[in-house]
């Protein structure tokens, strides 16, 4: 009963504490209506003293969900399934643009800005962290 206490009082926060897992952060890309795929960010911080790794997501606004990294292959970026993401104890990985990101692919129906959806996520010894993410536009940044 406490773990589910203190699981739901960590939703009011804008992280999730899961198994001395941290998530902060948790944003899905809102895009133009009729886009049927976007991306998941977020901060994942490893505070136990085991390695964790996550080896896939779901949520249920998609028909499916990948984790991907941008990588350079020839001297062109390109986006690639990742089969797994270790994280250290003690350390933290960055899902953001250009990088590390959750793929969201056949999204069922349209994301609104502002809305909460939830993502899980899923580790190698079996364990679901389930987050909450808020729908929000892209960042834009200006190149000087």
């Amino acid at each position: 009963m406490l773990r589910l206490i203190v699981l739901l009082g960590s939703l009011l926060v804008t992280g999730v504490i899961y198994a001395e897992i941290i998530v902060t952060e948790a944003t899905v890309r809102l895009l133009p209506p009729g886009v049927p795929n976007t991306a998941a960010y977020f901060s994942i911080q490893n505070s136990s003293d085991t390695t964790q790794i996550l080896i896939g997501a779901s949520a249920d606004f998609a028909t499916k969900a990948e984790i991907h990294n941008h990588i350079m292959v020839n001297d062109m970026m390109r986006m690639e399934q990742q089969s797994e993401v270790v994280i250290q104890p003690g350390e933290s990985v960055q899902f953001a643009p250009g990088g590390l990101h959750l793929m969201l692919f056949g999204l069922k129906q349209p994301l609104l800005e502002g809305q909460s959806v939830a993502i899980s996520l899923q580790t190698k010894d079996g364990e679901f962290i389930v987050i909450q993410a808020n729908v929000a536009r892209p960042s834009v940044h200006k190149h000087h």
